[in-house]
C-alpha cells in the first residue's frame, strides 16, 4: 500500500485569550479534507513534536482540539519556544472505509516515528508515550550503520 499525503504549511498557535482559549488557530485555510496533523514547538533549528492526531475533516477536528483545556495545557506546559501545528491531507475517498484506515495508519506511523525519534508525545489523556532507548559502544562500522544511540517501543 502507498500512502499520498501532503503535507501543508505550518500555522503558529496564536494566544487564544480573547475568546477564552489558551492558543487559537486561524482554521479559515484549513482543508476540510482528511488527514492528520502536528502540534510542535519550534525553538531555533530544534523542533519538538508535542501532539499527532488524525481527522476525516481536518478544520473542524483542529478547531475541536483547540477546546480541550488538557491537550493545551499539554503544549502550554512543554519546552520553550514557538508553537505550530501542521497537516496533511491524505488522498482518497473520506466516505471509503479504506480511508479511514489509511489515516489511521499514517497515524500510528507517525506517532511511531516521532517516538523513536525520542520526542515525548503527549497521548489523548495528557500523558506522556514511554519508550526504551540503547546506547552502543563499539567500533566505527557498528556506528555507521546503529549510531551510538536507539530509541526503541
Amino acid at each position: 500500500m502507498i500512502i499520498k499525503a501532503d503535507w501543508k504549511n505550518p500555522i503558529k498557535l496564536e494566544d487564544g485569550g480573547k475568546n477564552n482559549l489558551i492558543y487559537a488557530v486561524n482554521t479559515e485555510k484549513i482543508s476540510e479534507n482528511g488527514g492528520c496533523y502536528v502540534f510542535y514547538n519550534k525553538f531555533g533549528n530544534a523542533h519538538s513534536v508535542l501532539y499527532i492526531g488524525k481527522a476525516e475533516n481536518l478544520r473542524k477536528r483542529i478547531e475541536q482540539q483547540t477546546n480541550n483545556l488538557r491537550l493545551m495545557m499539554g503544549i502550554k506546559n512543554s519546552i520553550a519556544g514557538t508553537k505550530f501545528i501542521m497537516y496533511c491531507e491524505v488522498s482518497g475517498n473520506k466516505k471509503a472505509k479504506k480511508f479511514k484506515r489509511t489515516i489511521k495508519m499514517l497515524e500510528k506511523q507517525l506517532i511511531k516515528y516521532a517516538t523513536l525519534e525520542g520526542h515525548e508525545l503527549l497521548n489523548q489523556r495528557g500523558t506522556k508515550i514511554k519508550y526504551n532507548k540503547i546506547e552502543f559502544k563499539g567500533n566505527r562500522d557498528s556506528e555507521e550503520i546503529f549510531g551510538r544511540k536507539m530509541n526503541v517501543s
